[in-house]
């Protein structure tokens, strides 16, 4: 069955009942080995049932699934569909409510630190529009929450990508800088 099937599924037996912890963790597993599929179509699928989903599933998978597609985003061999993980990231962003985008933000943080330290200006990017999407939608929360995220390092690493001659990832870093200010008034 393919990912759009499952989705589809998926969705049609949360708007009856709730799914079974089991199938519901059988079906975002589904999701995740289609990411990892040789077909650009089935793996662009998968992101886009990840996302459909992300609004009905159980904490648990949600953190899973985005943890996922962190790691592809920072994935050297991921480069041709670097773009859609990032953009399926952020738009799960969009879906999630606060308690969730806090365990998520948690969850996500390392590998998106570790695109912005160590990876390629292509996977800088990525990171950065994920991290700006993040404080946009959540800055507020995250203001209050100050145990998600490292304040000092992430600063420092902004400051440093503000520095470099790539002008995609400075636009990016400022993009990104202006978000996370809003977070900085509390420290």
């Amino acid at each position: 069955m393919g990912a759009l099937d499952l989705c589809a599924e998926m969705i049609r037996l949360h708007e009856f009942s709730k799914i079974e912890e089991a199938m519901e963790k059988r079906i975002c597993s589904a999701f995740i080995k289609h990411l990892n599929d040789t077909s650009l179509d089935v793996q662009t699928n998968a992101v886009k049932s990840i996302q459909k989903t992300a609004s009905i599933i159980n904490e648990e998978n949600l953190k899973n699934n985005i943890m996922t597609l962190s790691s592809m985003v920072i994935d050297s061999n991921k480069k041709e569909v670097r773009d859609i993980y990032s953009l399926a990231i952020r738009n799960t962003i969009q879906e999630l409510n606060e308690n969730s985008a806090m365990n998520t933000i948690k969850v996500v943080y390392p590998n998106l630190i570790k695109g912005l330290k160590e990876m390629k200006e292509e996977v800088k990017e990525e990171c950065l529009d994920i991290f700006a999407d993040f404080f946009k939608k959540f800055g507020n929360l995250l203001n209050k929450k100050n145990d998600r995220i490292n304040k000092d390092e992430l600063m420092k690493i902004l400051c440093e990508l503000l520095m470099i001659k790539h002008d995609g990832v400075r636009k990016k870093a400022t993009n990104c800088l202006g978000q996370f200010a809003i977070i900085l008034s509390s420290k």
